[in-house]
């Protein structure tokens, strides 16, 4: 899945002169908890709605509490797997995209969880393995030997292109929930696996996200 199409521009970023009042009104209006702070161009990171509320004085500016700012964000290219674990890892509502350490735009907890929704096979139990190399090396006929010399199958499967030269990541659904002893094979092949996913129907926060954010977004 390309993620650029995650990336909203629509909502703007705070600088250190931007006030408390700026922030809440902003996240009130997008429904999110965190906004991404930038200064000439370059990002500072997040800040949250409680460390707003904290500042006592809505009209006190960003700058007040520029150490509360967390240094969080991803470079453009992140498979929608990889930025989804990060965002719950971090519980961040929202994460600021970088191109060439400048900030290009926002990905949303609400746009992460509609790419997910996308993708049908997500709501069944599984792993999921993000995979990269160089597009002169793809083999998916190699790749689904592999996993299903680990009794494993390929529910789904899609590709990104990281650059449009020769990068591309493929990602790989499976009907599995182990997945060490795939990622341990496909590693001996000398596979790069960027990051790695399990999802099981009793007891994943991801599916709590899920459902919430359906109900959200589906009254």
């Amino acid at each position: 899945m390309n993620t650029k199409k995650l990336i909203s521009q629509e909502i703007q970023p705070l600088s250190l002169e931007s006030t408390g009042s700026e922030a809440l009104s902003t996240m009130l209006e997008f429904h999110i908890s965190h906004l991404a702070v930038v200064e000439k161009g370059t990002v500072l990171g997040v800040i949250s709605e409680e460390d707003i509320w904290n500042m006592y004085d809505e009209n006190n500016k960003i700058k007040t509490i520029a150490d509360k700012i967390r240094p969080l964000f991803m470079p453009i290219g992140k498979d929608v797997f990889e930025i989804v674990k990060y965002m719950n890892e971090k519980n961040l509502t929202l994460l600021p995209i970088l191109v060439d350490t400048k900030f290009k735009g926002v990905i949303t907890h609400k746009s992460v969880i509609k790419a997910l929704a996308s993708i049908e096979a997500i709501r069944e139990s599984g792993g999921v393995i993000v995979l990269e190399m160089n597009k002169k090396d793809y083999s998916m006929s190699e790749i689904s030997q592999i996993i299903e010399g680990n009794n494993a199958k390929i529910l789904s499967s899609y590709v990104i292109d990281v650059d449009e030269k020769s990068i591309m990541k493929l990602t790989i659904k499976l009907n599995v929930l182990d997945i060490a002893p795939i990622i341990q094979t496909l590693e001996r092949y000398k596979y790069t696996i960027t990051a790695s996913f399990n999802y099981s129907e009793n007891n994943d926060d991801l599916s709590d996200r899920y459902d919430m954010l359906m109900r959200y977004l589906n009254p």
